[in-house]
This record gives structure tokens, sequence and C-alpha cells, in this order.
């Protein structure tokens, strides 16, 4: 697969793996610095689970995948769903609010313009199998 596939998978993979550890090291201020409000033990448990343990699980799977050129394609599809579906939640939430912080558009901007590096990928790849 070409040379945007690796860098879609690298990035994508990446991206949740980072959000992930710092969700694991400081979970609540991540998530303040996103004008999240939480507070307590239980919060910050909740918070390494879900916002920590599924994007280094979703990250590792992705690497994986970039690195296995058999699974590179499910990689992408991985990628174009996971992000994907964050960025249109988002943009649905956003509209629904009116919120409008730079914090949702950074996320926002990264995360549709992964889930269109992976259809751009998997969109060329269908063409050359």
């Amino acid at each position: 697969m070409p040379l945007l596939t690796r860098i879609t998978l690298w990035l994508s993979g990446l991206g949740f793996i980072g959000f992930g550890l710092a969700c694991l090291i400081a979970p609540l201020e991540v998530l303040g610095a996103a004008g999240l409000i939480t507070t307590g033990d239980v919060a910050a448990t909740e918070i390494r689970a879900f916002y920590g343990g599924l994007e280094l699980g979703l990250g590792t799977l992705i690497i994986a995948s970039a690195l296995n050129p058999a699974y590179r394609r499910a990689g992408l599809w991985l990628c174009f769903a996971a992000y994907g579906g964050i960025g249109l939640a988002r943009t649905l939430g956003m509209l629904l609010t009116g919120a409008a912080t730079p914090f949702l558009w950074f996320a926002l901007a990264t995360e549709l313009a992964l889930a269109l590096l992976a259809g751009l990928s998997l969109l060329r790849s269908s063409k050359t199998s």
C-alpha cells in the first residue's frame, strides 16, 4: 500500500496512544483542559479506563495494522470509523449547543482530517486491488 496509508495509520495510532497516555497519567487535568469538570477517585478511574484504556487499545491495534500489510486495510477502516464517528458526534454536539472552544475546534479538525485521510487511502487501495 502507498505511503499515504502508512502515514495515516501511524498518525491515527499515535493520536489515540498519546491521548490515552495523557488520560492515564492525568485524567482530571486532561478533561479539565477540555472544559469538563470532574472530581474524585471514581471519576479519575473511569476516565483512565475509558479514555485511557480504550484509546490505548485502539492506537495499539492501528499501529499493529500499520506494521502488518495484511491488516492495513482493516486498520484504515478502524481509523475511518473511529475518527469519523467521533468527529461527526463532536460536530453534532457543537451544532446543538453552540459550543466552540479552541480545544473543540482542534479536536474536530484532527478527527475529520484523520477520517478523511483514511477514507482517501481506502478509495485509493480499492482502485489498485
